[in-house]
């Protein structure tokens, strides 16, 4: 596998399929997927980006050509871009520990604030080539995300219900004033990731 140690920043755009508190339930990953205008100048370079490191991977690796399922797909007249990580980091000498999303807003400030689907945000990660059944492709690994415009999620929307004149609790179940689990995060420090893991349709 072709070595790629790059930390880059996305551009700014909207989210959907957010699971960055914990891990989607299913695939056991945190996740988010970014939403841009195919013609846009800024889907059509990182596309070309993606391609080139998908490239760079089939030369190294020697492989068959590019996996069917890269880290982005056309959606109507958007294109979306996944990300993912693993909850658990596991060093070079088997020591693990739990991984946590970083969350900073527009200014830098870390904060603890639940994302929903129409947020603008900027997700900060690295691409990781990888090749399996001789083909190859790159995963977008993420590990921080700044938030530039937030849309609170709102577990009601869509239930159908409305707000009435009536009962109402005293506090809502869930909420609490729990210390923000921020990691520091080293330089240099290498992302999670499982050699040779291959993406595919239900990612999206």
């Amino acid at each position: 596998m072709a070595s790629n140690s790059k930390k880059l920043v996305s551009p700014q755009a909207q989210s959907k399929w957010i699971c960055i508190d914990k891990p989607h339930p299913e695939y056991d990953v945190f996740q988010i997927t970014l939403i841009l205008p195919t013609k846009s100048k800024e889907a059509k370079k990182w596309m070309s980006e993606i391609d080139g490191w998908i490239s760079d991977e089939i030369k190294f690796a020697g492989s068959k050509g590019a996996s069917e399922y890269p880290p982005y797909k056309e959606d109507g007249d958007n294109t979306l871009f996944k990300f993912k990580q693993k909850p658990v980091f596991k060093s070079k000498d088997g020591t693990e520990r739990a991984v946590k999303i970083i969350v900073i807003d527009a200014k830098m400030k870390p904060c603890k604030v639940d994302i929903g689907w129409g947020s603008t945000v900027k997700v900060a990660y690295s691409p990781v080539p990888y090749t399996v059944n001789g083909k190859s492709g790159v995963t977008l690994y993420f590990n921080a995300v700044q938030v530039i415009e937030l849309v609170e999620y709102d577990s009601m929307k869509g239930s159908g219900f409305i707000e009435e004149e009536g009962y109402e609790a005293s506090e809502e179940i869930g909420s609490s004033n729990e210390a923000n689990p921020f990691l520091d995060v080293q330089e240099g420090e290498e992302v999670d990731v499982k050699e040779e893991e291959e993406d595919n349709e239900d990612d999206f």
